[in-house]
């Protein structure tokens, strides 16, 4: 069931129009990686050293210090699982990709108004928990944020990508007793008892059943969009009406049923450019 969960995938518009696709198990990895943790404390040591206006409710250093750090650790903790729940009721209303800034400014501000009446109680008792809080600094933490988003999001999470490509084992595929490399396949064809296997060096024909190629893939590796079709993800060009458009001009039908899947797919991987061979 956590696999399920981590292998569901969040698409999100920046603020420079483009828009980004990520799995939450991507987003759990972004977390982990030394990259992104020089990121929140570069914004941890911005927010946490700046003069008291900041917060204007905790005069002592060390407090706003500790407010900054709970802060973060919360938007951190909560942000895959809220994803996760705001995107798919986004979707279910809207349609598409939700934008960036109204995917995050909740968490922002939950985390932060959570943080400060936590703090105010443990520490400050005599004090409102909610008597600084500002629209402007609300406006100003919710920018900050999303800047930060904005750059993992359009440099961190793309490094991360080529980083595990480039270390990873190569991905092969088992069929008819022979090995072959995913990254070659860019699509399959099923004929009767066969398969004709597309690559770089030209078709394969190989006695085997499409049911035994798809027990091996992903939705990351590509898309069965007929019952005797699969297209690689590195294939993939645009989706129109029941035809799906390659990148080297040829159209591979789409079936009637799985039109909604394959459009939706098409939007979230279809942008991702050739791999090296």
């Amino acid at each position: 069931m956590l696999g399920n969960i981590y292998d569901h995938e969040v698409q999100v518009y920046v603020s420079n129009g483009s828009r980004v696709h990520f799995t939450i198990r991507e987003m759990h990895e972004l977390y982990t990686s030394w990259q992104m943790w020089v990121l929140v404390m570069v914004g941890f040591m911005i927010m946490a050293t700046g003069h008291p206006v900041t917060l204007p409710q905790f005069d002592n250093y060390w407090l706003r210090l500790g407010f900054w750090f709970v802060a973060l650790f919360t938007y951190l903790i909560l942000s895959m699982g809220y994803a996760l729940i705001s995107c798919r009721l986004w979707r279910a209303l809207f349609g598409g990709p939700i934008p960036l800034i109204i995917l995050s400014s909740p968490l922002v501000l939950a985390s932060t108004y959570l943080t400060s009446a936590v703090l105010t109680v443990l520490f400050e008792p005599g004090n409102p928990p909610f008597g600084g809080m500002t629209w402007q600094m609300n406006l100003r933490n919710v920018l900050v944020a999303h800047v930060f988003e904005t750059v993992a999001l359009l440099w961190l999470l793309p490094a991360q990508r080529e980083r595990k490509v480039l270390s990873g084992p190569a991905r092969a595929i088992a069929l008819a007793g022979r090995t072959l490399s995913l990254s070659r396949i860019a699509r399959v064809k099923a004929a009767e008892h066969y398969l004709e296997i597309h690559t770089p060096d030209g078709v394969e024909i190989m006695r085997e059943r499409m049911a035994t190629f798809l027990e091996q893939v992903s939705p990351e590796d590509g898309i069965q969009t007929h019952r005797s079709h699969w297209v690689a993800r590195h294939t993939a060009r645009s989706l129109s009406g029941s035809k799906l458009t390659l990148t080297d001009g040829e159209t591979i039908p789409v079936a009637r049923g799985r039109l909604e899947k394959v459009r939706t797919w098409v939007d979230a991987h279809a942008d991702v450019g050739e791999p090296a061979y």
